[in-house]
C-alpha cells in the first residue's frame, strides 16, 4: 500500500496536503520508515463506521430526471487500506480549475461527474434519506482563486477527518460533499458540504461547527493556519426541502 501524500507550501509558505502530483514540482512525500510501512503492510486497521463513494451524474438536458436518478454508488469501504485502495484512483480539486470535469465511462460514452461524495455505508446523499431529514450541513464555497494546493488540503482533511472520527461528535456526521460550481457564470466556486443528521440540540451543533472547523486550520506541523477560505454556512435540511 502506498500513499502519494504531498505537502506543498504555497506563496505564504503555508503546507497544505494534496494528492495532484501536478502541484508541487518539487513535494515532500510524506514517506514512513521502513520499519513502518512492514507494519503498515502486515495491518488493516477498521474504521468506527463502513463508508460508501457515490457519483453524482449530470442528466442529458432533454431528460426529466430527478436527482435520485443522477446518484449512483460505485465503490465503499471499511478499513484503512480499503480507503487508500479507493481514493487514490479518485481525482482532486486542484484538477478542475484547469477546466477540466470530473468524468466517468458509462456504456462506452463518457458521463460529466458534478459531484463527489462520501457517506455513511447505508446512507443516501439524500435530504429525505431518513439519517438527514432532521439534520442538516456545514458549507464552504471555495473560490478557485485559493489555488489548486489550498482546495486540495480542505478537502483531503475534511474526508480524513470525518472517517477517522476527529470531527466531532463523529456519530452525527453522515457525509460529505464536493460540488464543481465553476460553470456558473455569477460566482463560480467548489462547493464542500459536511452532513449531519440532527439540528435540535444547537450545543452539540455548535460543537460539530467548532470541531469541523479546527480540523480545518489545523497544519501537519500542528500549527494553525490563518482562514483565508471564508466562512462556514450551516444549512437546515428542514428549510430546504
Amino acid at each position: 500500500m502506498t500513499v502519494a501524500a504531498r505537502v506543498q507550501a504555497n506563496q505564504d509558505d503555508v503546507p497544505v496536503i494534496t494528492f495532484n502530483p501536478n502541484i508541487a514540482s518539487e513535494p515532500e512525500a510524506c514517506t514512513p520508515s521502513a520499519q513502518k510501512l512492514e507494519q503498515m503492510k502486515k495491518s488493516d486497521p477498521k474504521l468506527r463506521y463502513s463508508w460508501s463513494i457515490w457519483e453524482q451524474l449530470v442528466q442529458p438536458k432533454d431528460k426529466s430526471a430527478q436527482y435520485s436518478d443522477a446518484t449512483r454508488q460505485s465503490a465503499s469501504f471499511s478499513t484503512v487500506r480499503e480507503f487508500w485502495g479507493c481514493w487514490n484512483h479518485l481525482p482532486q480539486p486542484s484538477e478542475l480549475l484547469d477546466g477540466k470535469k470530473f468524468v466517468k465511462d458509462q456504456g462506452g460514452s463518457k458521463v460529466i461527474v458534478d459531484a463527489l461524495m462520501v457517506f455513511r455505508t447505508g446512507v443516501k446523499p439524500q435530504w429525505e434519506d431518513p439519517h438527514n431529514k432532521d439534520g442538516g450541513h456545514f458549507q464552504l464555497q471555495l473560490k478557485p482563486q485559493l489555488g489548486g494546493g489550498m482546495l486540495d488540503d480542505l478537502w483531503n482533511k475534511i474526508v480524513l477527518g470525518m472517517i477517522g472520527g476527529c470531527i466531532e461528535p463523529a456519530e452525527m456526521v453522515t457525509g460529505v460533499r464536493l460540488v464543481d460550481k465553476l460553470g456558473q457564470d455569477k460566482r463560480p466556486t467548489i462547493r464542500i458540504e459536511v452532513w449531519f443528521n440532527d439540528m435540535s440540540d444547537n450545543d452539540r451543533v455548535v460543537q460539530l461547527r467548532h470541531s469541523f472547523e479546527k480540523v480545518l486550520r489545523m497544519n501537519s506541523d500542528g500549527s494553525e493556519k490563518q482562514v483565508t477560505w471564508g466562512y462556514t454556512e450551516t444549512k437546515p435540511h428542514s428549510t430546504l426541502k
